[in-house]
């Protein structure tokens, strides 16, 4: 029997709790030089609300003292993104399509046709884009092959396709037959209720 939507989503807000935890537990002993660039944000934001630098001056700061900053937060990116595949491709593999949400709400994903567990490569698929996989590997790739001006636009670009990706799959899931998400039908996976 197929999962309904809201066992689904209680079991991804459970997951993104638990990720959000452990991504701050490792956060916790990275470098934070995420405050010098704040203050510089406030700094340029005060002159232009002060009327000292124009609107154009104040868009290129910005963009350049941000894409900085992004570019310094390399390596909580990578951990993020590392964490994320980790706990949603990896984890949920080794425990037969559950992961911990999953288990708690006794949901797990499987293949379409077999009812087995989903392969690593299928759940890699699956969580591609419904889990920012793929923007975090290109806003990592961007910060090393763009320039400041071009990267906000290539992240820009990736983040309105993902998220018409999600708008769409939650359509999916709400309103087909099945159940199944795109993320589902390009992994060839669906969620069924566990079997007791």
């Amino acid at each position: 029997m197929k999962a309904t939507f809201i066992e689904r989503l209680g079991a991804y807000f459970l997951d993104i709790i638990i990720i959000s935890i452990l991504l701050s537990i490792i956060g916790y002993g990275l470098p934070k030089n995420a405050i010098d660039y704040e203050q510089e944000l406030n700094d340029i934001t005060e002159k232009y609300l002060s009327n000292e630098i124009n609107t154009q001056k104040y868009i290129d700061e910005s963009s350049i003292i941000l894409y900085n900053s992004q570019k310094s937060s390399i390596l909580s990116l990578s951990i993020s993104a590392a964490l994320i595949i980790g706990y949603f491709v990896i984890f949920q593999y080794m425990n037969q399509g559950q992961t911990l949400g999953k288990k708690l709400f006794k949901i797990k994903v499987v293949e379409k046709e077999s009812k087995k567990a989903p392969t690593i490569l299928s759940g890699f698929i699956r969580s591609l884009f419904i889990l920012n996989i793929a923007s975090g590997i290109l806003n990592i790739l961007f910060i090393y092959i763009l320039n400041s001006k071009t990267y906000y636009i290539g992240y820009g670009i990736t983040y309105i396709i993902e998220t018409l990706f999600i708008i769409v799959t939650i359509f999916f899931v709400l309103y087909r037959e099945d159940g199944r998400g795109l993320h589902d039908i390009m992994a060839k996976t669906t969620v069924i209720k566990e079997r007791r």
